[in-house]
């Protein structure tokens, strides 16, 4: 095969490819989605089997892309966590520092300048006050800092799966309709 027949062949497959990924997203049945790639494309030929093959490419690629965005996104979330957690307790250490607090309080008259005519403030007492701030620590900071290592745990998948007991009335198949899984017409196809 001729590199010009092979070039024109991968152009015609990825062609393929793009109309049998938008139709399969829009629900296209696979006969349905081979009529529309024959039409398209003005193919004589085009199996039912390369159909399925087609479609389980795109899964595959599909699949592989969302478990690296996933890898990468829980990655992101963690790296966001560690900083988060670095900066809340740097915070928490500072919120133990003593500390002296200082103030002081003028007490004055208002006065008027004969020559100008200016008013300004005359201070006649100062008064300074020190006082000796003795800091155990803002909760609030532990508190989120344990918040935050609870997430990654989450995320990271280290608690156990929560149990649900489900009772009542209510069938397996009644559940799988309620919840979005299974459709009518597909519980009657399988009846």
């Amino acid at each position: 095969m001729s590199k010009q027949q092979d070039k024109k062949r991968i152009q015609l497959r990825l062609a393929r490819l793009e109309i049998v990924a938008q139709l399969y997203k829009r629900g296209y049945s696979v006969r349905k989605i081979q009529s529309e790639v024959m039409k398209r494309l003005e193919l004589e030929t085009y199996s039912i089997a390369t159909v399925h093959r087609d479609i389980h490419t795109l899964l595959d690629e599909w699949r592989k892309n969302r478990i690296e965005d996933m890898d990468a996104a829980l990655q992101l979330e963690l790296e966001r966590i560690d900083d988060t957690v670095r900066e809340l307790w740097e915070q928490w250490e500072k919120s133990k520092t003593d500390y002296t607090k200082r103030a002081s309080k003028q007490k004055g008259s208002p006065a008027r300048d004969n020559q100008t005519g200016a008013t300004a403030i005359r201070t006649y007492q100062t008064e300074r006050t020190e006082t000796e701030v003795i800091r155990l620590g803002d909760p609030s900071y532990i508190s989120e800092i344990r918040q935050q290592l609870a997430e990654r745990r989450k995320l990271l998948g280290l608690y156990a799966p929560e149990k649900k007991d489900l009772s009542g009335n209510l069938s397996f198949a009644s559940f799988l309709m309620e919840s979005g899984l299974i459709d009518e017409a597909e519980q009657q196809s399988n009846e």
